[in-house]
């Protein structure tokens, strides 16, 4: 099995931000980075804000999606489904990240 190279700063030839949509205020939320290394590969990596709308979106429909939204598909070209397990740990990880930002909520008044 090969090593994946890793990419240091000096690697990297340039990194754009992207929003996935507005919030409630109707401002951009920054939800991932999109970065570029000199030999061409790309990475995209998300904000915890971004991974809580990727997991809501594969909840909701039940499949799985890469970190740029694209549909993952296995090694014969049928997309992943979302497995039971897999629900459960995304359904858990977006009531953690609600909790955190209600208890969040209560520290400040």
């Amino acid at each position: 099995m090969a090593r994946k190279k890793k990419y240091t700063k000096a690697d990297v030839k340039s990194k754009n931000t992207f929003s996935l949509g507005r919030t409630k205020s109707g401002r951009g939320s920054i939800d991932g980075t999109v970065v570029t290394y000199n030999d061409g590969n790309r990475q995209t990596f998300l904000t915890p804000s971004g991974k809580g709308k990727k997991y809501a979106q594969e909840i909701k429909t039940g499949r799985r999606f890469t970190n740029d939204g694209e549909a993952k598909v296995d090694d014969e070209g049928y997309e992943l489904r979302v497995t039971k397990e897999g629900q459960a740990y995304r359904a858990g990880y977006l009531d953690a990240q609600k909790d955190s930002a209600n208890a969040w909520k209560a520290k400040r008044k």
